[in-house]
């Protein structure tokens, strides 16, 4: 999400206010979400994206103009070869993230990959929750992603890329809200995390200085048992204000590039 940071396995978080759009009422004191939990260094990743909108949240990418003004860098167009350099240090990422933690965690699978049924035994994680191995793996192993993904964006974009950012998409009107990091974490001390209920938080979005404007998106992808083939975008279960879609098809819709997998070992696909 930026960068916007917030953590772990990035499926899709967030907040509400149209009806029939594809965001929900808010639902207050629910606890959050597993993976909202290292939200509170949303702003440190990418501060730019947060300084790009400061005080205001910004509806339409016409209106970023205004907000870029006040800092924000302005990037030109998104090369071929700066990109083709983009996406093969986050694949590096990737690897690098699976192998980390996969070593972290040795001891506690009989192969170097979990089985199957390993990776649905239960564990706890880092707060002390009881959560399956496949979705504490998939969480560590985007927390590592996301530090290493910053290192290398900072060296080849600075300021033209967002870590998790936030945003929420009225189906109904076809008009993408950017959610500024520190609204974010402001419902998450408040205990108001259900509110989040809904938005979108893609892992990785390229952008030329402000985040609605997106010209790439990404999402890294961890699969639990080592297949060999890519898994499928997620898709949105019952009562989900994106149901019957899946990421892939929220994504383009509400950012407008299609959107990417980071697979480790498969790279982007």
């Amino acid at each position: 999400m930026s960068s916007q940071r917030m953590r772990g396995p990035w499926w899709v978080i967030a907040s509400s206010v149209f009806l029939g759009a594809c965001v929900v009422m808010p639902v207050r004191g629910t606890r959050s979400h597993y993976a909202l939990d290292s939200v509170s260094n949303a702003c440190l990743r990418n501060p730019q994206a947060c300084a790009t909108l400061t005080g205001k949240e910004v509806t339409t990418v016409q209106a970023v103009g205004t907000a870029v003004a006040s800092g924000a860098a302005v990037l030109g167009a998104l090369d071929k070869k700066l990109r083709g350099n983009i996406e093969e240090e986050l694949k590096k990422c990737a690897n690098l993230a699976r192998s980390t933690v996969l070593l972290r965690h040795r001891e506690h699978f009989e192969k170097p990959t979990p089985s199957d049924d390993e990776c649905r035994q239960l564990t706890k994680d880092t707060t002390g929750r009881r959560v399956t191995w496949a979705i504490r793996l998939g969480a560590e192993m985007h927390e590592v992603a996301l530090q290493c993904a910053d290192t290398k964006l900072n060296e080849l974009r600075p300021g033209g890329y967002s870590l998790e950012p936030c945003y929420r998409y009225d189906r109904n009107t076809g008009q993408t809200t950017f959610i500024r990091c520190d609204k974010v974490q402001e419902l998450l001390d408040s205990g108001c995390s259900s509110e989040l209920i809904g938005t979108l938080r893609p892992d990785v979005v390229l952008h030329p200085g402000d985040p609605l404007n997106a010209q790439a998106v990404f999402d890294f992808k961890f699969p639990c048992v080592n297949s060999g083939q890519g898994p499928q975008w997620r898709k949105y279960p019952p009562g989900h204000p994106c149901h019957p879609f899946d990421q892939k098809r929220m994504y383009e819709e509400a950012l407008g590039p299609p959107p990417q997998m980071v697979i480790p070992w498969l790279g982007v696909l």
